[in-house]
């Protein structure tokens, strides 16, 4: 008798626990009504048209940035002047040090150009310097070192 009791206490403190949870939680997606289909509004007639839903409004602060860089814009063009890029130094011949996992990028785009790195391993060997060498004097690179240019040129990140 005393299990039948618990039982039914603990249920109904369950379902009132449940009900105060579903009925106090705001729901997490906002229902937004659904465009109006061609094939509805043709098959029934409509006695008051369905009000149109709203555009959110843009955020003020991206509004304002865009305004500002316009006006950044307009000044420079009405002044005469153009807007340039700053000049990026040529940092092409600088010698990168792979590490393994470089290392296994570049034996990976060498053997999507065509040539013949050896196993993708991470590990240099006289393989992958041969086919390192083919690749930089096929593409007009100074041949021998591993610089940011033949990274660039293989599209390896560095």
């Amino acid at each position: 008798m005393k299990f039948n009791k618990k039982s039914t206490v603990t249920s109904c403190l369950v379902l009132f626990l449940s009900a105060t949870l579903l009925i106090g939680c705001k729901p997490i997606f906002d229902k937004k009504p659904l465009p109006p289909s061609e094939d509805k509004a043709a098959a029934a007639p409509a006695a008051e048209p369905a009000p149109a839903a709203a555009p959110e409004p843009a955020e003020p602060a991206d509004i304002e940035d865009v305004q500002s860089l316009e006006s950044l814009d307009s000044e420079a063009t009405a002044e005469g002047e153009s807007i340039e890029p700053e000049p990026v130094a040529d940092d092409g011949d600088d010698v990168v040090k792979p590490t393994s996992a470089m290392m296994r990028d570049i034996q990976q785009a060498l053997v999507d150009a065509g040539f013949n790195p050896g196993p993708v391993d991470g590990k240099s060997g006289a393989k992958t310097v041969a086919a390192i060498d083919a690749f930089q004097k096929q593409n007009g690179i100074p041949a021998g070192k591993i610089d940011k240019r033949t990274l660039r040129a293989l599209g390896v990140a560095f």
